[in-house]
């Protein structure tokens, strides 16, 4: 079977402002590690551990077991199951010894739909592919930072063995079972007139491939960027978003415990500690409501972290837009945090 080319994201999605507000988070992004083996040009790793902790005061860290233990504990408190658990988030998930562990856990667990990986593909070799397969991983999405030693050597200062990077991907394509692999590449991580080889390279050993565009995640890294347009990483030209979506569907989990409304880097806002506090009590907590109404009310820039993020035009979609509604949705938050329970939508003037 041939591979599609499509982007990676999931496909069936819910239009999120007749969605709103949700009982359970769609998705929760689990950071098993925050170190990455790699510095890509386009990353905030390629500025150095010094610079991202002054920067985004980021430092390096492994998710201990006992911390992920309780956060897949508290996910069986919301309602209904996540559809989707990533254990990705600024950082090489394979460096983590315990990654195929922590994906048997959450499977046993039954608290998503669907559990993915986002893979610079390194680290994959026979041993960590049959992990992950015996784990039942439902989606490996391997990032690749070129089309052979030099180009990986250019994008992320790092020498590897392109030829046995395609060999572990096409084991673990070969060998996986229900779940699926999908590969993409950044448009400047390839030489001009590779997007054919590209193609060609995994149309028979992925289920899907893209060929993605770099946005502006990180500040302080030197893009050289003409932004003319406001297109997302995907290709899609749209108007500049003013609320961003991702605080009313998701939650993401730095190694410490820490929770914050989206998966970024930047921490916006810190909603509370796994340790201290459930995930369920946060996503119903004030703290939270107050800066999707801060959102909601077009105050987004006065977050100087939410200022500088592209998130809102790089990973939203269509779908997820929530500025022609914001203002009807501003008042059922408002009554939320007036009368501390969730309010019926139909019940809002």
């Amino acid at each position: 079977m041939k591979s599609n080319i499509m982007p990676l994201y999931g496909l069936e999605r819910t239009k999120l402002a007749e969605a709103v507000p949700l009982e359970t988070p769609f998705s929760i992004f689990v950071f098993p590690t925050t170190f990455c083996n790699f510095r890509c040009n386009y990353c905030g790793h390629s500025m150095g551990l010094s610079k991202m902790k002054n920067l985004y005061d980021f430092e390096p860290q492994h998710m201990e077991m006992s911390v992920y233990l309780k956060v897949i504990e508290q996910l069986k408190a919301f309602p209904s199951k996540l559809k989707l658990l990533s254990l990705t988030g600024h950082g090489e998930p394979l460096l983590n010894p315990k990654i195929a562990d922590m994906v048997k856990i959450a499977k046993e667990s039954n608290v998503a739909e669907r559990i993915e990986i986002i893979s610079n593909g390194s680290l994959l070799n026979k041993e960590v592919a049959d992990a992950l397969i015996d784990a039942k991983l439902d989606t490996l999405k391997i990032s690749l930072q070129g089309m052979s030693d030099k180009s990986y050597l250019k994008t992320c200062g790092t020498e590897i063995s392109f030829e046995k990077l395609i060999y572990n991907l096409n084991y673990y394509y070969s060998h996986k079972q229900q779940g699926k692999l999908f590969v993409k590449i950044m448009d400047i991580a390839l030489d001009e007139g590779e997007e054919v080889l590209f193609y060609n390279t995994f149309e028979n050993s992925s289920d899907r491939m893209f060929i993605e565009k770099v946005r502006p995640v990180y500040s302080g890294v030197n893009y050289d960027l003409e932004l003319t347009t406001t297109m997302d990483r995907y290709g899609n030209i749209h108007k500049n978003r003013n609320v961003c979506p991702l605080p009313f569907f998701m939650l993401g989990i730095f190694p410490n415990g820490d929770v914050e409304p989206c998966d970024t880097i930047y921490k916006p806002v810190i909603l509370g500690n796994v340790k201290e506090h459930s995930l369920i009590e946060m996503w119903n907590g004030d703290i939270l409501k107050e800066f999707q109404l801060s959102h909601l009310l077009l105050k987004r820039s006065e977050n100087s972290k939410c200022a500088t993020c592209c998130a809102p035009n790089d990973v939203s979609h269509d779908e997820d837009d929530l500025d022609f509604d914001a203002f009807n949705l501003s008042k059922i938050w408002e009554h939320q945090l007036l009368n501390g329970r969730t309010v019926d939508e139909s019940k809002v003037d």
